[in-house]
């Protein structure tokens, strides 16, 4: 597990990124919602922005900690960058292991016949967040 003496802190790339960290997503009407990191990287092995990212079934008045959104499900993920935590959120708050929820990322370098996988850009979790939850 991660070292909590380094939460928070704002990615600059997917390098110190890991399956299970979560972030804050400020939304419209003064609450957050929660983004969740499900897969590092999400473009291949050479790839540094790249990040499988999930929007968590979880709304506060703060933002969100680990005991909160234990147990909680993803409502949907898709591949993105890393600005989706750093212009959506900010920050990385800290990590909850995926497997303590019974969570699984969808598999990035998934190339089966019929494979799709879903590409978000950086403001596409905020706006499903503002959908869910508005």
């Amino acid at each position: 597990m991660t070292d909590p003496s380094r939460y928070p802190f704002v990615p600059r790339s997917n390098r110190n990124l890991r399956a299970g960290q979560y972030w804050a997503l400020p939304l419209r009407n003064r609450r957050f919602a929660c983004g969740r990191v499900m897969a590092v990287p999400a473009f291949g092995p050479r790839d540094r922005v790249g990040v499988v990212v999930g929007l968590m079934d979880w709304l506060g008045q703060e933002p969100p900690t680990s005991e909160q959104i234990a147990g909680r499900p993803v409502l949907e993920q898709a591949k993105s960058r890393f600005e989706a935590i750093t212009n959506a959120g900010g920050e990385v708050l800290g990590i909850r292991p995926l497997d303590l929820d019974g969570l699984v990322a969808d598999d990035p370098d998934t190339l089966h016949i019929g494979a799709v996988h879903r590409v978000w850009g950086w403001r596409t979790i905020t706006n499903l967040a503002e959908e869910y939850f508005a």
